[in-house]
């Protein structure tokens, strides 16, 4: 989550940056979104909806949407350059 975080700062303003837990209560998830996210510039919920509604049934996956419309999906880890690519995209 470092890069995410660090990319999510450097695009604030431009896209926002959601990050979603599976399953835990919202003590451990904020304990755990302060270490892996300090910058505060990713929001996280702990919403299942979100996963329902881009069809996530599993983790790591990250999915790219710009205006309520998948545009890209990624399964495993990213690289700060594949990432990178996806926010240019919708950033433009």
């Amino acid at each position: 989550m470092p890069v995410v975080d660090s990319l999510a700062g450097e695009y604030k303003g431009r896209v926002d940056v959601l990050a979603v837990a599976w399953a835990s209560t919202y003590d451990k998830t904020a304990s755990a979104a302060a270490a892996l996210m300090p910058s505060g510039d990713v929001r996280w919920t702990l919403d299942e909806s979100v996963f329902a509604a881009f069809e996530v049934g599993y983790q790591p996956v990250a999915v790219l949407v710009a205006g309520g419309v998948q545009v890209e999906r990624w399964i495993g880890s990213l690289d700060e350059g594949e990432l990178r690519r996806g926010l240019e995209m919708v950033a433009a």
